[in-house]
């Protein structure tokens, strides 16, 4: 069985990929490391910690991680998140006062060098925390077993900038790092994500269920209360719950789900207006040697059945 540690930086489409991640039984989650990103990095580890506990894994290991990028300032998408990073959701934090251990780097080169080739990365996050274990650790790349990273766009536009995807924008150099560092990579990036969604059907039918978990993502999205508000949020209740992260978990559970090309990835570090934005070689034209595997295209309809009966199935904690 397959062992992850998940970077992550919750987020509600990181919640979405967290719920799917520990109630499977397809791939073991060793523990979580928290970043900056979506909401600074004391925001996530606190949601880290609701979403372990209504999941049903109280006990999971999360380590707090790196609380900015190693270059300039972060980027924060509370306009999207809300101040709370899962939109919606009220929860109690299980350990308020909880010290979450701060050396995540550390933690997860311990891990991967204590059991080389038996560890993968499963990142949802900006690459910050990777990045620095590469860079610590010189054996890290070749130890860990694969990275799947969420970010990145071939031939589809950002959405942040025209064309860099939040994660990787949010730490241009890190990704960098991690992308040329020689460790087995896939890219799952808004070529797939952006065609993802979690259906307004899917959306009843996970409340519906009464499962803790399917009420909690939906409750992100402030279904059913707020389900006919057309101003928060409203292309989720009417194209469906987009989960940029989902696809990730998918990928790590079934690669016959997406189309993958195994390409020349490169990240523009200083362009004024593409800074963040992955450069990826799509003919033999420019002869870049290939370095990633990098998803183009996802079977939408299966991965969202598979995420809705997955939430459904699982016990979970108390909502």
């Amino acid at each position: 069985m397959e062992r992850f540690i998940i970077d992550t930086d919750p987020g509600i489409d990181d919640a979405g990929a967290l719920f799917w991640a520990l109630s499977t039984d397809a791939f073991r989650v060793e523990a979580l490391t928290t970043v900056f990103g979506n909401v600074r990095v004391e925001t996530a580890t606190a949601n880290a910690r609701k979403i372990a506990h209504i999941a049903g894994r109280p006990e999971l290991p999360i380590w707090s991680g790196a609380a900015r990028p190693l270059v300039g300032e972060p980027h924060y998408a509370e306009y999207i998140h809300r101040k709370g990073g899962v939109g919606y959701w009220e929860y109690p934090d299980p350990a308020p006062d909880a010290d979450a251990p701060s050396d995540a780097v550390l933690r997860m080169i311990d891990a991967v060098m204590a059991e080389p080739g038996q560890i993968s990365i499963m990142a949802l996050a900006p690459l910050t925390n990777v990045a620095l274990a590469i860079k610590l650790e010189p054996r890290f790349a070749s130890s860990v077993k694969r990275i799947i990273y969420m970010g990145g766009a071939a031939l589809t536009w950002g959405n942040v900038t025209p064309v860099a995807s939040a994660n990787i924008y949010n730490d241009p150099e890190a990704a960098e790092i991690v992308i040329q560092s020689g460790a087995p990579l896939t890219q799952v990036g808004l070529d797939v994500s952006r065609k993802f969604s979690v259906s307004p059907e899917r959306i009843a039918e996970l409340w519906e269920s009464g499962s803790p978990m399917g009420r909690a993502l939906c409750e992100m999205i402030g279904y059913p209360d707020k389900h006919d508000d057309t101003v928060e949020m409203p292309e989720w209740k009417t194209e469906g719950m987009h989960l940029n992260d989902v696809p990730c978990v998918a990928y790590a559970l079934n690669p016959d789900w997406f189309e993958v090309q195994r390409l020349r990835v490169d990240v523009e570090l200083d362009g004024k207006h593409t800074r963040g934005q992955t450069v990826v070689q799509m003919i033999d034209r420019w002869k870049g040697v290939p370095n990633v595997d990098v998803l183009l295209d996802i079977d939408r309809d299966a991965v969202a059945a598979a995420l809705t009966a997955s939430i459904i199935a699982a016990g979970g904690g108390t909502a």
